[in-house]
Formats: C-alpha cells, structure tokens, sequence
C-alpha cells in the first residue's frame, strides 16, 4: 500500500541503520555493498531512457541500472531503486510468472508521487548522510563566493553529482531553519 505522505522520520532512521551495519563511516558510501548486502542482485544493463528498475519475485531481487549513464548517476539510481525494494510492494506484471517491477511514471519527477519522494530522500539520506555533512570540514568552509566550488568537491567526495549535493544541502538547510524557527 502506498503511503499518503513520505515516511521521512523512517527512512532516516533505515539508512543510519543500513549505513551502520555495514560499518560505513565516512564518504564515499558503498551502495553496491550495502546494497548485494540486503540479498539484492545489481545488474548494468542497457534501459536506454530510463535509469533504473527493480524486478522481484518471491525468491529474488534485481536491480537494473543503465550502464550508459555516469557513475554518480548510477550511484544514485541504485539508492533509489534499494529503496523501492526496501520501502514500496511494487505493481505486478505478468510475463510467464508472476513478479513485481517499479517503473518510473510520468509523475516522478513532478514531486508529487510519495513513493518517488521516499525513494530519492532515501537515496540522498544514504548517500550523503546529514551526520556525515555535518562534521565535513569541507562544509566549514563553505561561503556565498565558494559555494560552487565546496558543492562540486563534497560531491566528489560523496561520489554524487553537483546537482545531487546542491538539493541535499539546500533541503538540510531548510529542515533546520523550519526546526529553528519552531524552537524559536
């Protein structure tokens, strides 16, 4: 069942587990050994336009992701696609047996499908966890006239993309303006 609203408290809490049982305590994360840890098979694989899926039935679970695509993007996809596999039941397809696949739709990206929010907040919570952000000496650095240059090397850092980094700083600053603002 899909939830109403993303689950944001819990997908905290599940990637500082994930990242804890795999003994993760520095950049950058090892999704794929986080990931094959969980029982999940990845495979690189040619989706030409989409990024990734996840395919599963009663005994197994694959997640594909385009080969095509650049590293941090790859990174990214099979964070996205853990979560599915972790968080969502999937919609089931019949092709000769019976198994479950997500699929991007055309409202992912429109911000407003909650288990897309959940899978991406996912990814970027394992990727590029706040408590790793936080003690960065990179982020002490961190000005209006460098802002550019502190984003582009803390995504290599987190092997994420700028565009990754830029969203996952800009959300982490808004939570805690909000939660300032609510002490206040």
């Amino acid at each position: 069942m899909t939830p109403s609203r993303p689950r944001y408290a819990r997908i905290e809490q599940l990637t500082d587990g994930l990242l804890r049982d795999a003994g993760v305590t520095a950049p950058a994360v090892p999704i794929d050994d986080i990931t094959r840890s969980r029982g999940i098979t990845i495979r690189q694989m040619d989706l030409k336009e989409i990024s990734g899926l996840v395919v599963r039935d009663a005994d197994v679970t694959v997640i594909g992701v385009n080969k095509a695509h650049h590293l941090t993007r790859r990174r990214f996809t099979t964070a996205h696609e853990l979560a599915h596999a972790l968080l969502h039941e999937g919609k089931e397809v019949r092709y000769d047996k019976d198994f479950r696949v997500d699929f991007r739709s055309g409202m992912s990206s429109l911000g407003v499908d909650v288990e897309e929010m959940e899978a991406n907040f996912f990814a970027a919570c394992i990727l590029m966890p706040r408590r790793f952000l936080e003690a960065d000496p990179l982020m002490s650095d961190m000005d209006a006239e460098d802002a550019a240059k502190t984003v582009k090397a803390l995504a290599d850092r987190y092997k994420v993309s700028p565009h990754a980094m830029s969203i996952r700083l800009g959300n982490l600053a808004a939570r805690s303006t909000s939660r300032a603002g609510v002490r206040g």
